[in-house]
């Protein structure tokens, strides 16, 4: 796939086995030397078969937190890859989620104006959303994704084998993201997906195809507006809420995961206001709730919720701002959410929530 950007075109490439295409790397892209980011918990899983990759190169570990991601983190990375002699003939190259993504994307974008960069994405997510799109995203403070640019990799390198390794809730947060663009596509895209969720086996058949629709769909929605200044807005549908979540929560619940809870919340909001049919509310819940996290949301202060949705970088009036879904493939930004609208649908969102041990 050839993705076409204002910054630098750039391509992904669905691989069968990453670990054997060093030499293809070599070919695909010119530099000198490769440094690399690795999460340090896949570092743990595939050790061997990094160290065969990396070899003596550099190799800085992080942990895939999202307190890493902060804004007073990165003094680290760029001290950490300027006294290794990292210069602009050589290639940074990532292997991790969605977290080591954004760290890389932004130290790639700003140290000495800009790397050449590779990207290995590991996690779901990575490889069916952020992957494309340019986006870099850095916390400040409480506030996720506040600070960022945008800047692509030069070559994205995809191998589905990764999600072997993934926990229960890592790939349940991916498939938040798989959901929420097919709901976005149209009617052909949502029967997509339910013959993908109806399949049995989500690591089976259609899981390679699922992945690649998911990211068409997206790339369809940013070719034309990069730099999310109109329809791209549209993929904060299940974010608004959901990256509140995420901050109240303390980052416990997984981000593709309060996306899913994100969604479920926009959907009775845009029921009870009228946009959206019950039959359709209905379907997508009974969806959405087979794969809820397992976690305590009436725990959740619905007031941090609002001090949090406060702060969403989407929000341009002085009310609070949501995508919600009419129909599918047919979805609109409201900046003119009520605080108290918030109030009472979390209060009757709470109360259908999935009952769960935690």
């Amino acid at each position: 796939m050839i993705i076409r950007s204002k910054i630098k075109d750039y391509r992904l490439d669905v691989v069968d086995d990453v670990w054997a295409c060093q030499d293809r790397l070599a070919g695909m892209l010119t530099f000198n030397r490769a440094f690399y980011f690795v999460d340090a918990g896949l570092r743990g899983l595939y050790k061997n078969q990094l160290n065969g990759f990396t070899g003596k190169s550099f190799v800085l570990p992080i942990e895939a937190d999202e307190h890493n991601k902060s804004y007073l983190k990165l003094a680290d990375y760029y001290r950490a890859l300027i006294e290794a002699g990292f210069t602009r003939h050589d290639v940074l190259v990532t292997f991790g989620g969605g977290i080591l993504q954004d760290i890389s994307g932004f130290i790639a974008s700003t140290l000495y104006r800009g790397l050449k960069w590779v990207y290995v994405p590991t996690t779901l997510l990575a490889q069916a959303d952020s992957c494309i799109g340019s986006k870099t995203s850095i916390n400040f403070g409480d506030v996720k994704n506040l600070i960022g640019t945008f800047y692509p990799p030069d070559i994205i390198l995809l191998d589905v084998a990764f999600t072997r390794t993934l926990k229960p809730c890592d790939f349940n947060s991916g498939l938040g993201e798989i959901i929420k663009f097919h709901l976005l596509s149209d009617t052909r895209g949502h029967a997509r997906l339910n013959q993908y969720l109806e399949g049995g086996d989500l690591r089976g058949p259609l899981f390679k195809d699922i992945i690649f629709s998911t990211l068409e769909i997206k790339k369809s929605y940013f070719e034309s507006d990069e730099f999310d200044t109109g329809r791209r807005n549209l993929l904060n549908y299940g974010h608004c809420f959901g990256h509140a979540l995420e901050s109240a929560s303390h980052f416990a619940i997984a981000h593709g995961e309060a996306v899913m809870v994100g969604m479920g919340f926009a959907n009775l909001l845009a029921f009870k206001r009228g946009l959206m049919s019950k039959s359709l509310y209905e379907e997508l819940e009974d969806v959405l709730c087979r794969f809820y996290p397992a976690f305590d949301l009436g725990a959740i202060s619905v007031e941090a919720l609002i001090g949090h949705m406060k702060k969403d970088k989407k929000r341009v009036r002085a009310d609070l701002t949501m995508i919600m879904l009419r129909a599918i493939g047919d979805a609109g930004k409201y900046d003119d959410i009520k605080e108290e609208e918030i109030r009472w649908v979390f209060a009757e969102f709470v109360q259908h929530y999935p009952q769960v041990q935690v």
